[in-house]
């Protein structure tokens, strides 16, 4: 389902974005992610923006997000997001993807190990000015934790590897 009310509301004084016009957004936001660019991903994002990580909390503003995107892309590399399927709304769109990437640091408390992890995610968005002014984020964290655990060398392979 598609909804496209691309008109001025005078009642709120709020632009309302075409579907293309949010697509674009979010695949400059997505693009800075996968270059690791917090410029670029800070660049789609208005300054009052509210991130919630399901499970990570809820930052405000480009000061709080900030340190997230780096710790993300300090902790990982090789994202790919497959696109499931995405709708729109007014000034708003949620988007699911099969995400791919490798694990680095510490995710969750489990060693990444350079653990290759696919898992879920649904992004909510919502637009504000022509960017981003909330995202919320679900990710299948039981999978990606499925995964990490399953790649950890076990307490018997460690006391024969001395």
């Amino acid at each position: 389902m598609m909804i496209n009310l691309s008109h001025h509301d005078e009642t709120w004084g709020i632009e309302e974005m075409t579907p293309e016009e949010m697509d674009d957004v979010l695949a400059r936001h997505f693009a800075g992610e996968e270059a690791h660019d917090l410029d670029a991903v800070l660049a789609t994002l208005t300054e009052d923006i509210e991130h919630d990580v399901v499970g990570l909390g809820v930052r405000k503003g480009h000061a709080e997000v900030a340190p997230l995107y780096q710790l993300l892309f300090d902790g990982a590399t090789d994202e790919v997001y497959a696109p499931i399927r995405r709708m729109h709304g007014e000034n708003f769109l949620v988007d699911e993807v099969m995400m791919t990437q490798r694990v680095l640091g510490d995710l969750y408390g489990v060693p990444g190990n350079g653990t290759v992890v696919t898992a879920r995610l649904l992004h909510v968005c919502e637009f504000r000015d022509g960017l981003i002014s909330r995202e919320n984020v679900w990710m299948d964290t039981a999978a990606i934790l499925t995964q990490l655990t399953a790649a950890q060398p076990s307490a018997e392979a460690e006391a024969n590897a001395d």
